[in-house]
C-alpha cells in the first residue's frame, strides 16, 4: 500500500484554509454583532411590504438596545458586497433559492434557517398595516421569536421602560431550521381602549390616551396578538325583535305565555329550536355571499344569543334539553342571576348545531360561531355529537379568580365536557376586568386554566379585556401575553422572565408579587364577602369596595419588600427604574383605595366634599405620572365613574382638572 506524507508547512496551509472556511461558514452559528461592532446587515426584498419594513425596524432597534450597535438595512439588489453575515427577511429571491416560498406558508407562519453566514427570517406577510391583527405578520412575528431566542428579549409592559433585552457585547444567531405556526389561531385580548367615563378628569389627557394606545398596541403585537381567520361574532339578536317581532313572535322566548321582551326594552332570548329562525339565519348569511364562497377557507355564521339566559319556555325548546346535572348550582351563590335558573345548554348545542347543518348543505366550510354562557355555560348532558365546524367561545358566567381547589376543578371540567361534544373552542373570559387598580394577582390559577384548556382542543382566545394595570397586576398580565406564544412552558419559568427584568433586585419583586399572590389566594371569603351583595360588582364597580378588601395595614409588608427590592437594584438604572415602577404602581393603589373609603356609593352617608382632597391627591398623582405607563387611566376612570360620589368638577376634560 502506497502511503502519503504531508510536510509541516503543507499541514499548516491545509489547516489555515480549513480556518478559513470555517470562518466563512461558521458552524457555531450567525455572527451578527461582535465586540459591539455591528457585522451582519439586515437585507429585504427590492420592494418590502410595510410588514418586512417594520419588521426591519425592530429588529434594529432590539439589537440596537443590547449593543449599541446599528445594523445596517438594504434591499437586496443594493448589498453590499463583503458583508460577513447577513439577515434576509421577508421573500427574498436568496430565501427562495434557500428553498423557502413565502406564497406557499399559512398566513402568521415563518420560517426560521441559517445556512452558512446567512440568517433567514421569512413568513406569509399580508398588505395592511403591521400593527392590524388583521393583517398576516409572519416575518415579524419570525423577528421577535429570534430576538427572544438569541438577543433575550422580553416585553414586561407597554414603552421603552417595559422593553427588557440583557446588555450584551455580541449576538450571535444559533443554527436552527424550524418553521413556526401560532399555535392559536386567534390571540385576542380586547386592547381597553374604549373605555370612556362621564368623569373624563378621572382618566388621562387627550395626548396621553393617544400615546399610551400606541405603545400598548406595538407591545401588543410584540407579543403576537392576531388572527390567521377573520370572523365576527357577538350578540346577534339584540335588534331582531325591532326588525321581526311583529311578523314572527315564535322567534322569540316564550316566557309565562309571552313571546317577546318580559317588558318594552327589556333584553330577550331566542327560541332556538324554531326552525324558521334557524332558516332566517342562514337566509341572511346567504345573502352575504356565505353560500358562494368557494376559497377553501371558513365562511363564519354568528348564532351567538343575547346578552341575557337562555329562557324560551316552550314545549320544542324543552324538548332540546338535557337532564340537569346535580352540581348544576353548586358554584353559583344564591343570589347570582344564574342561580335557580333552567339548565339549557343541550339546546344551545342543537340550535348550533341545526344552523351549521342547513348551511353545510350550501357551503361545507360553513362554520358557526356560539357562546356557551350563563345558564348554558356547563358541558352539555345528553350526548349531544357536534363537528368542528361549530366553534364555541367558552365564557364563563362566574368562577372568578381566586377559586377553591374543587371549584377550579369543576370550571376545568366544564371545558372538557364541551369539548367532548367534538365542538372547538376557544376562552372567552371576562376575568380579567377584576381587580381594578389593585395588586390582585391570581397568575398560577390563571395559568393552569390556560394551560388545561390548551391541552384540551383550544384553538383560540379573546380575553374582554386588557384593563392595563402594568403596575400592580404584572405577573397575571404577562403570563397573559406569554402563554398565548408559549403555551406549554413552566409558569415559573415564564415569570422568571418577567422577574429577570428588574437585574439585581429579581429575587426581592418575586418576594413582592409572592406576597400578594398569597394575599390574594388567601382571602377569597373576604373578596367574595364583599361582592355578595353586589353593591360592588367584580367587573364594573369594584372601585366601591377596595378599601374593604385591601385595609391600610395590609399594604405595609408590600412596601417593606419594595424597599428591599430598591436597595438591591440600585447600583443598576434600568433595574431601580423598574422597581420604581412598581412603586408608583403601588402607590396608585393605596390612594385609590384611600379616595374610595370616602366617596364610595356603597355608603350612603358619602359626599364629594368629603373626599375631595383626597381625590384632589390621587388626580395629581395621576397627572404626574400618566406617561409612565403603569396604568390605563381610563380603565380606572371608567371604574370609578359608577363608583363614587363625585361633584361636577370631574365632568371636565383630564387637561383642565385639577
Amino acid at each position: 500500500m502506497k502511503r502519503s506524507f504531508f510536510s509541516l508547512s503543507t499541514l499548516l496551509a491545509a489547516l489555515a484554509s480549513l480556518a478559513s472556511v470555517a470562518m466563512a461558514l461558521p458552524s457555531n452559528g450567525v455572527p451578527i454583532v461582535q465586540a459591539g461592532t455591528a457585522v451582519a446587515v439586515v437585507v429585504t426584498p427590492d420592494r418590502p411590504n410595510a410588514v418586512v419594513r417594520y419588521a426591519a425596524e425592530e429588529l434594529v432597534y432590539h439589537v440596537a438596545k443590547a449593543t449599541g450597535a446599528k445594523l445596517a438595512v438594504v434591499t437586496e439588489s443594493s448589498m453590499p458586497a463583503g458583508s460577513q453575515s447577513r439577515i434576509f427577511l421577508g421573500g427574498t429571491h436568496a430565501a427562495h433559492a434557500a428553498g423557502i416560498d413565502v406564497g406557499q406558508i399559512t398566513p402568521e407562519t415563518f420560517v426560521l434557517r441559517t445556512d452558512g453566514r446567512d440568517l433567514y427570517i421569512a413568513g406569509r406577510d399580508g398588505e395592511g398595516e403591521p400593527l392590524d391583527r388583521d393583517t398576516a405578520a409572519g416575518t415579524l412575528f419570525g423577528v421577535y421569536e429570534w430576538l427572544e431566542r438569541d438577543a433575550g428579549a422580553r416585553w414586561v409592559w407597554p414603552g421603552e421602560l417595559g422593553t427588557y433585552v440583557p446588555k450584551a457585547s455580541t449576538i450571535t444567531a444559533q443554527p436552527v431550521d424550524v418553521s413556526i405556526t401560532p399555535r392559536f389561531f386567534q390571540r385576542y385580548v380586547r386592547p381597553g381602549l374604549g373605555f370612556t367615563s362621564g368623569n373624563p378628569a378621572l382618566g388621562f389627557t387627550k395626548k396621553a390616551a393617544e400615546e399610551y394606545a400606541r405603545v400598548q398596541t406595538i407591545f401588543l403585537r410584540r407579543n403576537r396578538m392576531g388572527r390567521s381567520e377573520r370572523m365576527t361574532y357577538g350578540h346577534a339578536f339584540t335588534d331582531w325583535w325591532e326588525k321581526y317581532g311583529a311578523a314572527h313572535p315564535e322567534w322569540f322566548q316564550l316566557v309565562d305565555g309571552k313571546r317577546g321582551p318580559v317588558r318594552p326594552g327589556a333584553r330577550y332570548s331566542m327560541c332556538v329550536s324554531d326552525a324558521g329562525f334557524q332558516r332566517e339565519i342562514v337566509r341572511l348569511w346567504r345573502e352575504k355571499g356565505g353560500a358562494r364562497d368557494k376559497s377553501g377557507r371558513p365562511s363564519f355564521i354568528n348564532v351567538v344569543e343575547n346578552d341575557i339566559l337562555g329562557q324560551c319556555e316552550c314545549d320544542n325548546c324543552r324538548a332540546w334539553d338535557g337532564p340537569t346535572p346535580p352540581d348544576a348550582m353548586k358554584y353559583y351563590a344564591p343570589n347570582f342571576k344564574v342561580y335557580g335558573s333552567r339548565f339549557v345548554s343541550d339546546r344551545y348545542a342543537r340550535f348550533a348545531s341545526a344552523v351549521q347543518q342547513l348551511a353545510a348543505a350550501e357551503n361545507p366550510q360553513a362554520v358557526t360561531i356560539g357562546y356557551v354562557y350563563f345558564n348554558y355555560f356547563q358541558a352539555p348532558t345528553s350526548d349531544v355529537k357536534l363537528n368542528e365546524n361549530i366553534l364555541l367561545g367558552f365564557c364563563p358566567s362566574a368562577g372568578w379568580y381566586p377559586r377553591t381547589d374543587d371549584e377550579h376543578v369543576w370550571y376545568k371540567q366544564q371545558w372538557k365536557g364541551w369539548r367532548d361534544t367534538g365542538a372547538r373552542l376557544f376562552f372567552r373570559p371576562n376575568y380579567f376586568l377584576d381587580g381594578y387598580s389593585m395588586p390582585y394577582i391570581f397568575a398560577h390559577q390563571f395559568a393552569d386554566d390556560f394551560q388545561h384548556n390548551a391541552r384540551n382542543g383550544m384553538v383560540g382566545t379573546d380575553f374582554d379585556a386588557l384593563t392595563g394595570q402594568w403596575g400592580t397586576q404584572g405577573p397575571n398580565l404577562y403570563l397573559l401575553m406569554r402563554l398565548h406564544v408559549t403555551p406549554d412552558a413552566n409558569p415559573d419559568s415564564m415569570l422568571a422572565e418577567y422577574y429577570s427584568a428588574f437585574g439585581p433586585a429579581a429575587a426581592q419583586v418575586k418576594a413582592y408579587f409572592d406576597y400578594w399572590e398569597s394575599y390574594t389566594m388567601d382571602n377569597r371569603k373576604l373578596i367574595n364577602d364583599v361582592f355578595y351583595d353586589r353593591v360592588a360588582i367584580r367587573w364594573r364597580t369594584w372601585a366601591k369596595a377596595p378599601h374593604r378588601v385591601y385595609p391600610a395595614e395590609c399594604f405595609l409588608p408590600a412596601d417593606a419588600l419594595l424597599a428591599q427590592a430598591a436597595a438591591a437594584a440600585v447600583n443598576e438604572p434600568q433595574a431601580a427604574a423598574r422597581v420604581q415602577f412598581l412603586r408608583t404602581g403601588l402607590e396608585h393603589a393605596k390612594l385609590c383605595a384611600k379616595v374610595a373609603a370616602l366617596l364610595t356609593l356603597a355608603d350612603p352617608e358619602a359626599t364629594a366634599e368629603r373626599g375631595q382632597k383626597a381625590l384632589l391627591e390621587l388626580l395629581a398623582f395621576r397627572r404626574a405620572h400618566e406617561r409612565d405607563w403603569f396604568a390605563n387611566l381610563n380603565h380606572n376612570a371608567w371604574v370609578e365613574d359608577l363608583s363614587w360620589k363625585l361633584a361636577n368638577e370631574t365632568k371636565q376634560p383630564a387637561e383642565y382638572y385639577p
